[in-house]
């Protein structure tokens, strides 16, 4: 990668680091639900100009926004809610990777070796000592649906394989769009009291729903799409790596909190994981490349 491409990468992660912060500052005076279908509405907004209908993609491109838009972003929001810090719930995060590749190698008979299944198996050991870390245990609930988020991240992305034909902008669009109207829905049947908290939000509350939909879903994730159509998924996505570290700091910076021996040791063993199966991934799309060409 070029040198000022690895900084935007670099930036990339930076803002989603930043943005379990805007979470957190979003889910004190917002119902979860609520504040996913705010950031959304701006995310469609945005979007709109982009909205259409897909022939023949319909079915894949709805499971895809609904799986995204407001399951997986639903239970960032509800987990972060429940947790009483970002640094654990950003590493646990990652496990989205991990379950990728699980979800590849059950639905699509991906094939996978031993280093692989090492460190899908290190990343998994990683969050276990994350759990054990009594800081952390106060808020197991959270961290457990935040692992459920990551899942629900890899579900979503095995449908967006099948979508590459689709512009990234109109995938967008029908994200924003199922994440407005999937968590109003879930929002009228599961909360209370949500136009109070929308007239009521702190503008802390609103600053961080706004960072939420402008910073990570149309910069941060604009960024990567830009990314992507330079390099391989494979090329860019190790950068992405350092994203639980810019949280665990603007968690200190930001929100004084404190970092745990547990927390770093679980936080390293998980983004080891992580890299060994990310490279492990790269280093078999090369393998495929290159018996193409031969």
């Amino acid at each position: 990668m070029q040198f000022k491409h690895i900084l935007l990468a670099v930036l990339v992660t930076l803002v989603w680091g930043l943005n379990f912060v805007a979470v957190k500052w979003a889910v004190v005076d917002f119902p979860p639900l609520t504040a996913n279908a705010i950031r959304f509405l701006i995310v469609f907004c945005f979007f709109a100009p982009f909205f259409k209908i897909v022939k023949g993609r319909m079915k894949i491109l709805l499971a895809a926004a609904i799986t995204l838009g407001v399951l997986h972003f639903g239970f960032v929001f509800w987990g972060m809610k429940l947790s009483g810090g970002v640094g654990a719930v950003a590493i646990a995060s990652q496990l989205a990777v991990p379950f990728s590749t699980l979800l590849a190698i059950i639905f699509l008979k991906e094939a996978v070796g031993w280093k692989r299944i090492a460190g899908i198996a290190i990343s998994f050991g990683g969050v276990m000592v994350l759990g054990f870390d009594p800081a952390v245990f106060s808020y197991i609930d959270g961290l457990l649906v935040v692992i459920g988020s990551a899942f629900l991240y890899a579900v979503s992305a095995i449908f967006m394989r099948f979508l590459k034909d689709v512009p990234a902008m109109t995938t967008q669009a029908w994200v924003g769009l199922a994440g407005t109207v999937g968590s109003i829905v879930l929002s009228l049947l599961f909360e209370s009291n949500q136009v109070a908290a929308v007239t009521e939000a702190t503008s802390l509350a609103w600053g961080g729903v706004i960072y939420s939909a402008i910073g990570s879903s149309i910069v941060g994730h604009g960024l990567a799409n830009y990314l992507f159509t330079k390099y391989e998924v494979s090329v860019v996505s190790p950068y992405f790596l350092l994203m639980p570290l810019f949280a665990i700091l603007a968690g200190v910076i930001i929100l004084d909190e404190e970092i745990t021996s547990r927390m770093l040791m679980g936080g390293m063993l998980t983004v080891l994981g992580v890299l060994i199966v990310t490279l492990r991934n790269k280093q078999k799309h090369s393998n495929i490349a290159t018996s193409i060409d031969e």
